[in-house]
């Protein structure tokens, strides 16, 4: 996941920052810059799927909850 420091690192935060590094990636020049770059997007994006699977159980659990209810 992110790095040390990214704890309270939010979907949207991590999403935009992954943005932000898709934009520098398509010029980027420096092959070490490079290399440090797509390492932090594998991160964000691992870290962005998580919380999207996390949200989707969540939801999922929710819905079942709800239908198991009697309606009025």
């Amino acid at each position: 996941m992110p790095e040390a420091g990214d704890e309270n690192l939010s979907y949207v935060n991590a999403l935009n920052e992954l943005r932000e590094l898709v934009d520098r990636l398509s010029t980027e020049q420096d092959i070490d810059q490079l290399a440090k770059e797509v390492s932090r997007a594998k991160l964000l994006i691992d870290f962005c799927r998580a919380r999207i699977t996390n949200a989707e159980v969540e939801i999922n659990q929710i819905l079942s909850d709800s239908s198991d209810e009697e309606p009025f």
